[in-house]
C-alpha cells in the first residue's frame, strides 16, 4: 500500500464528513470548526496524485469528492456579489473588490486541471500555475484573512461590524458566514493546489498554516452567531424601541400582532409572548385595578415599555419552551387570594410553580395579548380577578 493510498483509506470518512458539511444549512456552516480540515490537506494529496498518477483509483476518488465540492460551491460568484454589497453598505475598508474575484477564477483554473483528461493535465497544471501567479497569488486569501481579525487600515474586524450593522440578526450573520466560509475554502484550495503543483511535495507547514486560519476565522464565525444568540433580550427590546418612534402604542390585535411579528420574524428560534395594555386611563378603572396592578415573575424572560402615549407592552419568552401542566396551574390560581396585589400574586405563583414565568394583570385593565407558542407550553386567560399569562422559562 502506498503514502496515498493509506492516507486516502485512513481519512476517507472525515473528508466525505468535510464534504457533507459544505453542502449544510448556513446555521450547521456558521457552527461548526474545524470539519472542514480533512478537504484542505486532500487537495495537498491530491494535486500531486493527480499529476503523477491520473488513472489511479485514489485519484478518482478524490476527484469525485472534488466534484461533489464543486457543486455544493455552485453559486459561489452570486455569494461573492452578496458580501461585496455587504462590504459597500457596512463601509468596511475595500478599496476595490478584484481580490475575491480573483479568487474564484483561480478556483476555476485549479478545477479544469482537477477535470482535464491525463493526456491534458499537464498543460492544464502550466495554465493553473501562470494564471494563479498572474492573479495576485495567495496575497488574496490574505487580504481577506486580515480583513476577518481586524488586520487592516479601518482596524475593524469584518465580523464585528456585520453583527452591528445586522443588529445582531442572527439569520442574516449566519447567512453572511456561510458565504465568506465557502470564499475561504475556495480560497484555501486554490492556495494549497498551487503548492503542491509547484513544489511536487505534500508541505505540511502550509497545511497546518491554512488549517489554524481556517480554524481562527471559524470561531471568529461562531463568535459572532454566539452574540446574536445570547443577546438576543437586549437587541429585541432595542428594536421595539426602535418601532415606537416612528408609531404610537394602541390597545388592539393589531398593534399588538406589529410587535410580534417583529419579534417572531427576527428571532424565529424562540417563542414570544406580547401584552398590551393601557398604564393610565379613567380615573375609576385605575383606583379599582390599584397601583399594584402589575406583577412579573420567574427570571429575566422579561422586558417592558412605556410608550409616549401611556401604552405599557410587555414581552416575554423562552428559547427552550417546555410543556406546562395546566391542570396543576389553574388549581394554584384557584389558591390565590386576590386582593388587588398582582406583584404578590405572580410571585406567590411562580413560587410554586418552579421553573416558569408569570405575569399577572388586573382585570379591570384590558389586555391584548399575542403569541406564537405551541399550545401545549403556554396559558393565557382571565381567572377570577386577573389576567395570567403562563409559561416555562
Amino acid at each position: 500500500m502506498n503514502r496515498v493510498e493509506e492516507w486516502v483509506l485512513e481519512n476517507k470518512g472525515k473528508i466525505e464528513k468535510g464534504v457533507e458539511i459544505m453542502g449544510q444549512s448556513c446555521e450547521v456552516l456558521a457552527a461548526t470548526v474545524g470539519q472542514l480540515h480533512p478537504i484542505l490537506e486532500a487537495v495537498f494529496v491530491a494535486s500531486a496524485e493527480l499529476l503523477s498518477n491520473p488513472d489511479g483509483k485514489e485519484a478518482k476518488y478524490l476527484t469525485e469528492q472534488f466534484e461533489i465540492i464543486n457543486q455544493k460551491l455552485e453559486g459561489i460568484q452570486d455569494e461573492i456579489d452578496k458580501i461585496a454589497l455587504e462590504m459597500q453598505r457596512t463601509s468596511m475598508n475595500k478599496q476595490n473588490f478584484d481580490s475575491e474575484a480573483q479568487m474564484i477564477s483561480q478556483y476555476e483554473k485549479f478545477q479544469d486541471f482537477v477535470n482535464a483528461k491525463s493526456k491534458f493535465k499537464e498543460k492544464k497544471k502550466e495554465k493553473f500555475l501562470s494564471h494563479y501567479e498572474n492573479t495576485n497569488a495567495d496575497l488574496n486569501i490574505d487580504a481577506l484573512y486580515n480583513a476577518v481579525l481586524g488586520e487592516n487600515t479601518s482596524g475593524d474586524a469584518m465580523l464585528d461590524t456585520v453583527v452591528s450593522t445586522e443588529q445582531r440578526s442572527r439569520r442574516a450573520v449566519e447567512e453572511f458566514c456561510a458565504r465568506l466560509k465557502k470564499l475561504f475554502v475556495v480560497g484555501i484550495i486554490s492556495v494549497m493546489g498551487h503548492a503542491a503543483l509547484k513544489d511536487g511535495a505534500v508541505g505540511e507547514a502550509m497545511v497546518k498554516k491554512w488549517q489554524d486560519r481556517m480554524e481562527e476565522v471559524e470561531n471568529r464565525m461562531k463568535a459572532a452567531v454566539d452574540e446574536c444568540i445570547e443577546n438576543f433580550p437586549q437587541q429585541a427590546k432595542m428594536d421595539v424601541e426602535r418601532q415606537l418612534v416612528e408609531r404610537q402604542g394602541s390597545v388592539n390585535p393589531e398593534f399588538t400582532s406589529f410587535i410580534l411579528d417583529i419579534l417572531a420574524k427576527k428571532y424565529d428560534w424562540v417563542s414570544w409572548s406580547v401584552r398590551v395594555f393601557k398604564h393610565g386611563g379613567l380615573f375609576f378603572w385605575n383606583w379599582l385595578a390599584g397601583k399594584k396592578y402589575q406583577g412579573k415573575g420567574g427570571g429575566g424572560n422579561f422586558f417592558d415599555l412605556l410608550t409616549t402615549n401611556d401604552i405599557r407592552i410587555v414581552v416575554s419568552f423562552s428559547a427552550d419552551p417546555k410543556p406546562i401542566n395546566k391542570s396543576q396551574l389553574l388549581d394554584q390560581i384557584e389558591c390565590q387570594k386576590m386582593k388587588g396585589n398582582m406583584v404578590s400574586v405572580a410571585q406567590t405563583l411562580c413560587d410554586s410553580l418552579p421553573n416558569t414565568v408569570v405575569h399577572a394583570v388586573s382585570r379591570y385593565k384590558n389586555v391584548e395579548e399575542k403569541n406564537n407558542f405551541q399550545p401545549e407550553y403556554y396559558y393565557f386567560g382571565i381567572h377570577k380577578k386577573a389576567y395570567f399569562c403562563i409559561h416555562s422559562e
